[in-house]
């Protein structure tokens, strides 16, 4: 694994390590109570809707850093 596949990994590890967290925060509630919801223990729509939109969140961070990467490869070796 080159170290740029690395870099990816790992910022990928803290953005989903740290979601429920900010989650929580955000709604004013306990993250063990988000864990619940994710796990579908509990019910909430406003959790849930928060929930889906910190995760695409994250993977939208994680796609434009893969395709920034990419394109300093294409640069770099043209």
């Amino acid at each position: 694994m080159n170290k740029s596949a690395i870099v990816q990994c790992a910022t990928a590890v803290s953005l989903f390590r740290g979601l429920y967290g900010r989650v929580a925060r955000g709604l004013g509630v306990d993250v063990s109570y988000i864990s619940r919801i994710a796990r579908g223990q509990r019910k909430s729509k406003a959790a849930e809707k928060a929930l889906a939109k910190e995760f695409n969140k994250a993977l939208r961070t994680i796609g434009h850093a893969s395709s920034r990467a990419r394109s300093r490869r294409k640069t770099s070796t043209a």
